[in-house]
């Protein structure tokens, strides 16, 4: 038998002739709700026989729960006062910190224009030692200043 003929009989996927017979699964059907719809009146009917009500919880409309507005206790009022303090002492640190990169962004300015100016009078010629390591120093000095830049002082 080829391919064509087994479509043409109903057996391929491509078949569109004769409706299948639906009969045994709408018997399923009415079964199956038959017994759900059964179960269900055996669950109320339980429920009345206990003395059980099936009701809807009160409705507390207007009511705030008394968690949400109490006053802060001694330990609550404790802990906002510690974390304010805590709070404060990390923006003085902060502040400190912010005069001390300041400070000393100034005087690495200063040391880089003097630094220019000898080098401008030196030439292209070699450099004295002095040069040498001032220059070590203010590559130090600008370190620690993009260090500091990066940290901040806060609490976790």
């Amino acid at each position: 038998m080829t391919k064509l003929s087994k479509l043409a009989k109903g057996r391929g996927p491509g078949f569109i002739g004769r409706r299948p017979n639906l009969r045994p699964l709408r018997a399923a059907m009415v079964l199956g709700i038959a017994i759900l719809g059964m179960v269900f009146a055996l669950q109320m009917s339980a429920g009345s026989a206990s003395g059980q009500s099936v009701s809807a919880p009160p409705k507390l409309e207007g009511y705030i729960l008394p968690a949400a507005n109490r006053p802060p206790d001694a330990n609550d009022r404790m802990l906002m006062s510690d974390r304010r303090t805590r709070n404060q002492n990390f923006d003085k640190a902060n502040a400190e910190r912010m005069m001390k990169i300041s400070d000393e962004t100034a005087k690495l300015l200063i040391l880089t224009a003097d630094l220019k100016a000898r080098m401008d009078k030196i030439g292209r010629g070699p450099y004295p030692p002095e040069v040498a390591k001032e220059m070590q120093v203010i590559e130090i000095l600008a370190h620690d200043v993009q260090e500091k830049m990066k940290l901040t002082v806060g609490g976790s």
